[in-house]
């Protein structure tokens, strides 16, 4: 009687495991070959640019190109050909951007992409510039284009 207790007991205990589910089922960690197709990456996005695009995109955090849209941390640039610097309305430029006299041309631009600081000492654009000529050149037209 007792061994038939025990034997009974046994199986409903294997029995209730059973129904519970038994294993839990294996998930398959995601992985590149696992992970369903999505939209290109950041990085592949990026590659697909215009090389001044590409440029652009670290002045993007602060700047605006078109007509209408705010002032960031920078002014916004639309109209920058031919204007005098320190002149967008609405926005607090320092004092020294405000004293060069700079009226905005290709040239100017140029050393002011270069080293902001070194351009006009005492200006408040914390930018440390773009070094490379082929980047310049190409934020350069970009930013001929962007900003009419």
């Amino acid at each position: 009687m007792l061994s038939r207790i025990l034997c009974t007991s046994l199986c409903i205990g294997a029995l209730c495991m059973l129904s519970c589910g038994g294993k839990p089922e294996k998930k398959e960690k995601e992985s590149l070959m696992t992970r369903p197709k999505t939209e290109a990456a950041p990085k592949q996005e990026v590659a697909k640019l215009s090389p001044g695009k590409k440029a652009f995109i670290q002045c993007a955090a602060c700047h605006n190109l078109k007509e209408g849209e705010p002032h960031k941390v920078g002014p916004n640039l639309n109209g920058l050909f031919g204007k005098k610097a320190a002149s967008e309305e609405g926005f607090n430029y320092s004092q020294a951007l405000q004293n060069s006299g700079i009226v905005w041309n290709e040239d100017h631009i140029r050393y002011w992409l270069t080293k902001p600081s070194d351009y006009v000492p005492g200006t408040t654009m914390a930018f440390i510039g773009i070094q490379n000529e082929e980047q310049q050149n190409a934020l350069i037209e970009y930013l001929k284009e962007e900003t009419q």
